[in-house]
Protein backbone atom coordinates (compact mmCIF):
# COMPACT_ATOMS: atom_id res chain seq x y z
CA UNK A 1 0.00 0.00 0.00
CA UNK A 2 2.83 2.40 0.86
CA UNK A 3 4.59 1.68 -2.45
CA UNK A 4 1.34 2.24 -4.30
CA UNK A 5 0.95 5.68 -2.72
CA UNK A 6 4.52 6.51 -3.65
CA UNK A 7 3.81 5.62 -7.29
CA UNK A 8 0.77 7.90 -7.40
CA UNK A 9 2.72 10.65 -5.67
CA UNK A 10 5.38 10.59 -8.37
CA UNK A 11 2.76 10.37 -11.13
CA UNK A 12 0.69 13.23 -9.74
CA UNK A 13 2.68 16.11 -11.34
CA UNK A 14 2.50 14.47 -14.77
CA UNK A 15 -1.19 13.67 -14.41
CA UNK A 16 -1.95 17.24 -13.38
CA UNK A 17 0.01 18.57 -16.34
CA UNK A 18 -1.79 16.30 -18.80
CA UNK A 19 -5.17 17.18 -17.31
CA UNK A 20 -4.49 20.93 -17.29
CA UNK A 21 -2.94 21.24 -20.75
CA UNK A 22 -4.76 18.49 -22.67
CA UNK A 23 -7.84 16.91 -21.13
CA UNK A 24 -9.56 20.02 -19.73
CA UNK A 25 -9.02 22.14 -22.91
CA UNK A 26 -10.17 19.22 -25.07
CA UNK A 27 -13.41 18.85 -23.11
CA UNK A 28 -13.95 22.61 -22.90
CA UNK A 29 -13.48 22.98 -26.67
CA UNK A 30 -16.64 20.92 -27.19
CA UNK A 31 -18.57 23.88 -25.78
CA UNK A 32 -17.26 26.01 -28.66
CA UNK A 33 -18.38 23.40 -31.18
CA UNK A 34 -22.04 23.57 -30.12
CA UNK A 35 -22.52 27.35 -29.62
CA UNK A 36 -23.25 30.11 -32.09
CA UNK A 37 -20.39 32.41 -31.04
CA UNK A 38 -18.36 33.27 -27.97
CA UNK A 39 -20.48 36.35 -27.27
CA UNK A 40 -24.02 35.01 -27.11
CA UNK A 41 -23.18 31.37 -26.31
CA UNK A 42 -26.41 30.30 -28.01
CA UNK A 43 -26.69 26.53 -28.31
CA UNK A 44 -26.85 25.42 -31.97
CA UNK A 45 -26.36 21.68 -31.61
CA UNK A 46 -24.41 19.97 -34.42
CA UNK A 47 -24.72 22.82 -36.92
CA UNK A 48 -20.98 23.51 -36.99
CA UNK A 49 -20.25 19.83 -37.58
CA UNK A 50 -22.64 19.78 -40.55
CA UNK A 51 -21.13 22.96 -42.01
CA UNK A 52 -17.62 21.60 -41.59
CA UNK A 53 -18.45 18.33 -43.33
CA UNK A 54 -20.01 20.30 -46.22
CA UNK A 55 -17.18 22.83 -46.46
CA UNK A 56 -15.28 22.38 -49.78
CA UNK A 57 -11.99 23.51 -48.20
CA UNK A 58 -12.34 20.98 -45.38
CA UNK A 59 -13.19 18.19 -47.83
CA UNK A 60 -10.25 19.09 -50.04
CA UNK A 61 -7.91 19.22 -47.04
CA UNK A 62 -9.24 15.87 -45.81
CA UNK A 63 -8.77 14.29 -49.24
CA UNK A 64 -5.19 15.57 -49.53
CA UNK A 65 -4.39 14.35 -46.02
CA UNK A 66 -5.80 10.87 -46.71
CA UNK A 67 -3.82 10.69 -49.95
CA UNK A 68 -0.67 11.77 -48.16
CA UNK A 69 -1.17 9.18 -45.40
CA UNK A 70 -1.90 6.38 -47.90
CA UNK A 71 1.28 7.17 -49.82
CA UNK A 72 3.69 7.90 -46.98
CA UNK A 73 2.79 5.23 -44.44
CA UNK A 74 3.33 2.15 -46.66
CA UNK A 75 6.43 3.68 -48.27
CA UNK A 76 8.04 4.61 -44.95
CA UNK A 77 7.31 1.20 -43.43
CA UNK A 78 8.50 -0.78 -46.45
CA UNK A 79 11.65 1.28 -46.91
CA UNK A 80 12.48 1.18 -43.19
CA UNK A 81 12.05 -2.60 -43.03
CA UNK A 82 14.22 -3.09 -46.12
CA UNK A 83 16.97 -0.87 -44.73
CA UNK A 84 16.79 -2.55 -41.31
CA UNK A 85 17.19 -5.99 -42.93
CA UNK A 86 20.12 -4.73 -45.02
CA UNK A 87 21.69 -3.20 -41.94
CA UNK A 88 21.32 -6.45 -40.02
CA UNK A 89 22.92 -8.37 -42.86
CA UNK A 90 25.98 -6.12 -43.07
CA UNK A 91 29.21 -7.67 -41.90
CA UNK A 92 31.42 -4.65 -42.43
CA UNK A 93 30.94 -0.88 -41.97
CA UNK A 94 27.77 -1.41 -39.96
CA UNK A 95 28.49 1.47 -37.52
CA UNK A 96 29.06 3.88 -40.42
CA UNK A 97 25.90 2.76 -42.20
CA UNK A 98 23.93 3.08 -38.98
CA UNK A 99 25.23 6.60 -38.45
CA UNK A 100 24.26 7.64 -41.99
CA UNK A 101 20.75 6.19 -41.66
CA UNK A 102 20.09 7.80 -38.28
CA UNK A 103 21.37 11.29 -39.09
CA UNK A 104 17.83 12.63 -39.90
CA UNK A 105 16.78 11.92 -36.30
CA UNK A 106 19.09 14.60 -34.92
CA UNK A 107 18.70 17.24 -37.65
CA UNK A 108 16.30 20.08 -36.65
CA UNK A 109 13.18 20.63 -38.73
CA UNK A 110 14.29 24.13 -39.69
CA UNK A 111 17.50 22.78 -41.22
CA UNK A 112 15.54 20.09 -43.06
CA UNK A 113 13.14 22.62 -44.54
CA UNK A 114 15.96 24.99 -45.49
CA UNK A 115 17.77 22.17 -47.27
CA UNK A 116 14.72 20.95 -49.19
CA UNK A 117 13.64 24.51 -49.97
CA UNK A 118 17.04 25.01 -51.61
CA UNK A 119 16.25 22.04 -53.84
CA UNK A 120 12.51 22.30 -54.54
CA UNK A 121 11.61 26.02 -54.40
CA UNK A 122 10.78 27.98 -57.55
CA UNK A 123 14.38 29.23 -57.58
CA UNK A 124 15.86 26.02 -56.24
CA UNK A 125 18.59 23.81 -57.61
CA UNK A 126 16.23 21.20 -59.08
CA UNK A 127 14.20 23.88 -60.91
CA UNK A 128 17.36 25.39 -62.43
CA UNK A 129 18.65 21.99 -63.54
CA UNK A 130 15.33 21.10 -65.19
CA UNK A 131 15.15 24.45 -66.95
CA UNK A 132 18.71 24.05 -68.23
CA UNK A 133 17.77 20.57 -69.45
CA UNK A 134 15.17 22.13 -71.76
CA UNK A 135 11.93 21.84 -69.76
CA UNK A 136 9.51 24.76 -69.82
CA UNK A 137 8.47 26.75 -66.72
CA UNK A 138 4.95 25.27 -66.93
CA UNK A 139 6.27 21.71 -67.04
CA UNK A 140 8.42 22.13 -63.94
CA UNK A 141 6.05 24.30 -61.90
CA UNK A 142 6.60 23.55 -58.18
CA UNK A 143 2.84 23.13 -57.67
CA UNK A 144 2.86 20.12 -60.01
CA UNK A 145 5.23 18.06 -57.84
CA UNK A 146 4.75 19.69 -54.44
CA UNK A 147 3.04 16.55 -53.07
CA UNK A 148 5.99 14.44 -54.23
CA UNK A 149 8.36 16.86 -52.50
CA UNK A 150 6.39 16.51 -49.25
CA UNK A 151 6.50 12.72 -49.53
CA UNK A 152 10.28 12.83 -49.98
CA UNK A 153 10.66 15.14 -46.97
CA UNK A 154 8.45 12.90 -44.83
CA UNK A 155 10.37 9.77 -45.81
CA UNK A 156 13.74 11.40 -45.20
CA UNK A 157 12.62 12.55 -41.76
CA UNK A 158 10.66 9.51 -40.51
CA UNK A 159 12.26 6.43 -42.08
CA UNK A 160 15.16 6.61 -39.61
CA UNK A 161 12.78 6.39 -36.65
CA UNK A 162 11.05 3.35 -38.16
CA UNK A 163 14.44 1.74 -38.78
CA UNK A 164 15.18 1.96 -35.05
CA UNK A 165 11.87 0.24 -34.23
CA UNK A 166 12.32 -2.52 -36.79
CA UNK A 167 15.95 -3.01 -35.74
CA UNK A 168 14.82 -3.53 -32.16
CA UNK A 169 12.19 -6.05 -33.26
CA UNK A 170 14.66 -7.96 -35.43
CA UNK A 171 17.13 -8.32 -32.57
CA UNK A 172 14.46 -9.96 -30.41
CA UNK A 173 14.03 -12.85 -32.87
CA UNK A 174 16.11 -15.84 -31.68
CA UNK A 175 18.82 -16.88 -34.13
CA UNK A 176 18.03 -20.53 -33.50
CA UNK A 177 14.84 -20.16 -35.58
CA UNK A 178 16.87 -19.12 -38.62
CA UNK A 179 19.36 -21.93 -38.02
CA UNK A 180 16.54 -24.46 -37.86
CA UNK A 181 15.00 -23.15 -41.09
CA UNK A 182 18.43 -23.26 -42.77
CA UNK A 183 18.87 -26.91 -41.75
CA UNK A 184 15.51 -27.66 -43.36
CA UNK A 185 16.73 -26.10 -46.60
CA UNK A 186 14.70 -22.89 -46.44
CA UNK A 187 15.94 -19.96 -48.47
CA UNK A 188 16.07 -16.30 -47.56
CA UNK A 189 12.52 -15.51 -48.67
CA UNK A 190 11.05 -18.50 -46.88
CA UNK A 191 12.90 -17.58 -43.69
CA UNK A 192 11.53 -14.06 -43.97
CA UNK A 193 7.95 -15.27 -44.49
CA UNK A 194 7.95 -17.97 -41.80
CA UNK A 195 10.18 -16.41 -39.14
CA UNK A 196 10.96 -12.72 -39.60
CA UNK A 197 7.50 -11.54 -40.67
CA UNK A 198 5.69 -13.66 -38.08
CA UNK A 199 7.74 -12.57 -35.07
CA UNK A 200 8.01 -9.00 -36.35
CA UNK A 201 4.21 -8.58 -36.45
CA UNK A 202 3.90 -6.77 -33.06
CA UNK A 203 6.70 -4.36 -34.01
CA UNK A 204 5.08 -3.81 -37.41
CA UNK A 205 1.85 -2.67 -35.77
CA UNK A 206 3.77 -0.27 -33.53
CA UNK A 207 5.53 1.17 -36.59
CA UNK A 208 2.17 1.45 -38.35
CA UNK A 209 0.67 3.41 -35.45
CA UNK A 210 3.65 5.74 -35.18
CA UNK A 211 3.74 6.29 -38.94
CA UNK A 212 0.05 7.24 -39.01
CA UNK A 213 0.52 9.66 -36.12
CA UNK A 214 3.64 11.19 -37.67
CA UNK A 215 1.92 11.61 -41.03
CA UNK A 216 -0.54 14.01 -39.35
CA UNK A 217 2.38 16.08 -38.02
CA UNK A 218 3.76 17.20 -41.36
CA UNK A 219 2.21 20.68 -41.11
CA UNK A 220 5.35 22.34 -39.74
CA UNK A 221 7.39 21.46 -42.81
CA UNK A 222 4.60 22.37 -45.24
CA UNK A 223 4.02 25.69 -43.49
CA UNK A 224 7.70 26.62 -43.57
CA UNK A 225 7.95 25.70 -47.25
CA UNK A 226 4.66 26.99 -48.68
CA UNK A 227 3.04 29.17 -46.00
CA UNK A 228 -0.54 29.16 -44.66
CA UNK A 229 -2.18 28.97 -48.10
CA UNK A 230 -0.24 26.53 -50.30
CA UNK A 231 -1.46 25.18 -53.63
CA UNK A 232 -4.73 23.19 -53.48
CA UNK A 233 -2.82 19.93 -54.07
CA UNK A 234 -1.10 20.13 -50.67
CA UNK A 235 -3.71 21.97 -48.61
CA UNK A 236 -3.87 19.72 -45.53
CA UNK A 237 -6.21 19.47 -42.56
CA UNK A 238 -3.60 21.20 -40.45
CA UNK A 239 -3.77 24.19 -42.80
CA UNK A 240 -7.53 24.34 -42.48
CA UNK A 241 -7.39 24.22 -38.70
CA UNK A 242 -4.51 26.68 -38.44
CA UNK A 243 -6.36 29.18 -40.66
CA UNK A 244 -9.53 28.81 -38.60
CA UNK A 245 -7.49 29.54 -35.48
CA UNK A 246 -5.87 32.58 -37.11
CA UNK A 247 -9.38 33.85 -37.95
CA UNK A 248 -10.46 33.18 -34.32
CA UNK A 249 -13.26 30.94 -35.59
CA UNK A 250 -13.17 28.65 -32.57
CA UNK A 251 -16.51 27.05 -33.40
CA UNK A 252 -15.43 25.56 -36.74
CA UNK A 253 -11.96 24.83 -35.39
CA UNK A 254 -13.40 22.80 -32.51
CA UNK A 255 -15.80 20.97 -34.82
CA UNK A 256 -12.96 20.03 -37.17
CA UNK A 257 -10.80 18.92 -34.23
CA UNK A 258 -13.50 16.59 -32.92
CA UNK A 259 -14.14 15.17 -36.39
CA UNK A 260 -10.41 14.41 -36.72
CA UNK A 261 -10.39 12.92 -33.23
CA UNK A 262 -13.23 10.54 -34.10
CA UNK A 263 -11.73 9.50 -37.44
CA UNK A 264 -8.21 8.94 -36.06
CA UNK A 265 -9.64 7.19 -32.98
CA UNK A 266 -11.65 4.76 -35.13
CA UNK A 267 -8.62 4.15 -37.33
CA UNK A 268 -6.40 3.34 -34.35
CA UNK A 269 -9.07 1.07 -32.87
CA UNK A 270 -9.21 -0.81 -36.16
CA UNK A 271 -5.42 -1.20 -36.09
CA UNK A 272 -5.49 -2.47 -32.49
CA UNK A 273 -8.25 -4.93 -33.38
CA UNK A 274 -6.27 -6.19 -36.38
CA UNK A 275 -3.18 -6.54 -34.20
CA UNK A 276 -5.11 -8.64 -31.68
CA UNK A 277 -6.49 -10.89 -34.41
CA UNK A 278 -3.04 -11.41 -35.94
CA UNK A 279 -1.39 -12.01 -32.55
CA UNK A 280 -4.07 -14.53 -31.55
CA UNK A 281 -3.66 -16.39 -34.84
CA UNK A 282 0.05 -16.91 -34.14
CA UNK A 283 -0.53 -18.30 -30.66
Amino acid sequence: MRNKRSYWLFLLPSLLGVAFFYIVPFIYSFCYAVIDNMTSWEFVGLRHFEETLCNPLFLQAAGNTVLFVCICVPLSMGLALLLALCLKGLKRCRPLATLVLLVPLVVPSGSIVSFWNTLFSSNGLVMKMLLQAGFSHEAVSPSDWSMAALVVIFLWKNVSYNIVLFWSGLNWIPKTYYEQMALEGAGVFRQFANVTWVYLAPTTFVVLLMSIVNSFKVFKEVYMLYGSYPSPEIYMLQHYMNNQFAAMNMQKLSAAAYIMFLVIGLLLLAVFYAQKRVTDSFQ
